[in-house]
């Protein structure tokens, strides 16, 4: 999957920032377990892609997937969020996640040698083999949306 971000409030240089994250809310946890590998400014990336600077690769992150529902029919749909402030149920199980990846590096890197205001953030998910595994062995990678933060160092 590939995405495009735009720079909204982009450093003058790339020596500008101090840290620069992409933080991946919502990521689905309900199928098997990956490896979501993330390549700056290369839309080609697949998984035979080396993790190299020069393919634009930037990080990872990992998902520890449910697997499959096991459970009865509805075992392994949401609930909704606690009803009240005496309710101190923990949160369920597949409750979508949030993922922090620092990609400083990576973005100076495109940054050197672009001034486009956008950046193409490409994120291919590696999908262990897992017989055991009763979820689908189409693609895992779902989640709601993705940001690009960048910490401006003070003057």
């Amino acid at each position: 999957m590939t995405v495009t971000l735009q720079l909204e409030h982009p450093p003058q240089t790339p020596d500008e920032f101090s840290r620069a994250d992409l933080q991946f809310r919502g990521v689905d946890h309900s199928g098997p377990s990956f490896q979501a590998r993330i390549s700056l400014d290369n839309p080609k990336a697949v998984g035979s892609t080396p993790m190299a600077e020069e393919e634009g690769y930037a990080g990872s992150f990992h998902v520890f997937g449910h697997g499959g529902c096991f459970g009865a029919l509805g075992h392994c749909a949401l609930r909704e969020a606690p009803q009240g402030v005496y309710d101190h149920r923990l949160a369920h199980p597949l409750t979508p996640q949030f993922k922090t990846v620092m990609i400083t590096d990576a973005l100076r890197r495109v940054m050197r040698t672009s001034s486009r205001k956008t950046i193409s953030v490409a994120v291919v998910p590696i999908v262990p083999d897992n017989p055991a595994s009763w979820a689908g062995a189409g693609d895992p990678l779902r989640f709601e949306s993705v940001s690009l933060l960048v910490d401006q160092d003070p003057n």
